[in-house]
């Protein structure tokens, strides 16, 4: 198991160890067994025989605790590492990579999955102890009588064979219950973020209960039934195959005479003592079964590799003047879209406004132009020099159109400044509706628009040379649009930020100092006599246009 192997090859030593105290419980419990056998049937002082009885069980239960508690211990820590260096790496996995995953897949891994792996170690000790101690015996067993021994043998391995049998189709089932799962964590972000539209229409309501809800929780309910039946059949196959060995070996005994009465008795306390860990190992199976998968689920999105955080982009020059983006595409497999090639130069200070029908590649070329989507094949150039992926994201501050907002108002609280946080709050009309303290807003709770606003707040936080806004206005009531077109943009120029706006307000194109144009992915700069001719209709007649074409 390749769960298992992970951890060996991680903790070779602290394994080691926990067999180890695994072998010497094992060994402890077969003597505690021959000692009441062999031992305590002779004993004339009834005192002397508890207290070496009881120190027998007390070492044991000592012994036994130890191996198990750091076995969970080590599991749970491997888990910590595991789970770090998941988060890390998806942090620095390329956007378009994760987006490919979807956010079921990605939730899946982070809860069920962790989970299984959580519970796989939680069981982990069971098996071990079950093996470990079902070696002992044998190995006990094999000294009291190996003809009986050779009996026991031919007997567990029909009982564990037929049980590994109905295990395998354990697994098989698994494998279902996690491709539902993750199918049912897509259904639930639908009833937590289309609460509104279902509460609206119940005709949807239902469509979607029946369909996509029933669809993926009785194909659930129906594999996760099927795997527990294989379980609990191989559970119980188990216990009475054992209990029937005890019956088999008194038959031994008594009606073939291969040996005596006592010897029978050992073996029967022997199998008596294996019965209970055996069990629960075969019981432990199917839950390591699932944390396998798990694993190899993880392994598969997110191969293992260091786990390092991203060091910081080293500083670009700080009077940068030109930023030249050279080839850039992008291509979408299953719609066949492609966003390029685009080949676009920015001056510093420049309000530059990108226009367009909708679907055309706005939203696609600012992911590009940030460094999100990144093409090898591209080119950036600052002031003629070549810049790296990571020096050029850290040129840009982004509010997209659907903005994650934290509540850290400043990354790094030496860059916090409280006037000019006061001066950010006034410019956005947010005093008296959010305030800052100890670099914390004070509350998420807000209308679309104003947590626009707040994305903004961020951003300019962030103190990036460019600002770049995803249809920023489009929630904003009429006046306060006005107020950010005729006068924070200028005033976030004087502040020395670059401005990159996607737009479909028409009625303030005159604020910007150039205008690109994106038409069915290809990006061009609008020339004087075309920007004098854009109008209130300037949308509309893009789309009629790429509509005509399409």
């Amino acid at each position: 198991m390749s769960l298992l192997k992970s951890i060996l090859k991680q903790h070779f030593l602290a394994i080691s160890g926990i067999i180890v105290l695994n072998l010497i419980s094992a060994c402890l419990g077969i003597f505690t067994i021959s000692y009441i056998n062999q031992t305590l049937s002779h004993e004339s002082s009834l005192y002397g025989g508890l207290a070496r009885l009881a120190g027998l069980l007390i070492l044991l239960l000592l012994i036994t605790l130890a191996a198990q508690w750091t076995l969970t211990a080590l599991g749970h820590h491997f888990i910590w590492q595991k789970r770090s260096r998941m988060i890390l790496q998806m942090m620095a996995t390329p956007l378009d990579k994760l987006e490919q995953q979807g956010n079921g897949e990605l939730l899946s891994l982070l809860g069920p999955d962790i989970r299984n792996i959580t519970l796989a170690f939680v069981r982990l000790p069971e098996l071990i102890q079950g093996v470990v101690l079902g070696g002992v015996a044998i190995v006990y067993l094999g000294y009291l009588s190996l003809p009986v021994l050779a009996i026991v043998v031919i007997w567990m391995g029909l009982t564990f064979y037929l049980g590994y049998r109905m295990v395998s189709k354990v697994y098989e089932h698994i494998r279902k219950v996690r491709e539902y799962e993750s199918d049912l964590q897509d259904v639930f972000q639908v009833v937590i973020h289309g609460k509104k539209e279902l509460g609206l229409n119940p005709a949807r309501a239902r469509h979607f209960y029946d369909n996509d809800y029933q669809q993926a929780a009785l194909g659930y309910r129906q594999h996760i039934i099927r795997a527990d039946s294989f379980h609990l059949s191989a559970i119980n196959w188990s216990n009475i195959m054992m209990l029937g060995l005890i019956g088999l070996i008194f038959l031994a005994s008594q009606a073939l005479g291969w040996i005596s009465e006592t010897i029978a008795t050992s073996f029967s306390l022997t199998v008596l003592f294996m019965r209970s860990p055996l069990l629960q190992a075969i019981g432990a199976w199917p839950t390591l079964l699932t944390g396998e998968l798990a694993f190899k689920k993880i392994n598969e999105i997110f191969p293992p590799q260091p786990s390092e955080q991203q060091p910081d982009a080293a500083p670009v020059p700080v009077g940068w003047k030109t930023l030249h983006w050279e080839n850039l595409s992008w291509h979408y497999p299953k719609t066949g879209f492609q966003v390029g090639p685009v080949n676009v130069t920015l001056q510093r200070g420049e309000i530059v406004f990108i226009i367009g029908a909708n679907g055309s590649g706005k939203s696609t070329v600012s992911q590009m132009l940030a460094g999100l989507y990144h093409d090898p094949q591209a080119r950036v150039w600052l002031d003629g020099e070549p810049l790296d992926n990571a020096r050029l994201k850290s040129l840009f501050s982004v509010v997209f159109t659907q903005p994650y907002l934290f509540k850290t108002l400043f990354v790094n609280p030496q860059a916090g400044d409280q006037a000019l946080t006061e001066q950010w709050l006034e410019k956005m009309g947010m005093q008296g509706k959010i305030s800052v303290e100890n670099h914390q807003l004070s509350t998420l709770e807000l209308s679309q628009g104003q947590k626009k606003r707040v994305a903004l707040l961020l951003a300019l936080a962030e103190k990036r040379d460019i600002l770049f806004l995803d249809e920023w206005a489009a929630e904003q009531d009429p006046q306060f649009r006005r107020y950010f077109y005729r006068e924070l943009l200028p005033w976030f120029r004087a502040q020395g930020k670059t401005l990159i706006i996607i737009s479909h307000d028409d009625d303030y194109f005159d604020v910007a100092d150039r205008i690109l144009e994106m038409h069915q992915g290809q990006l061009t700069e609008l020339t004087a006599e075309q920007r004098h001719h854009v109008s209130r209709d300037v949308i509309a007649r893009l789309g009629s246009r790429q509509a005509e074409q399409g």
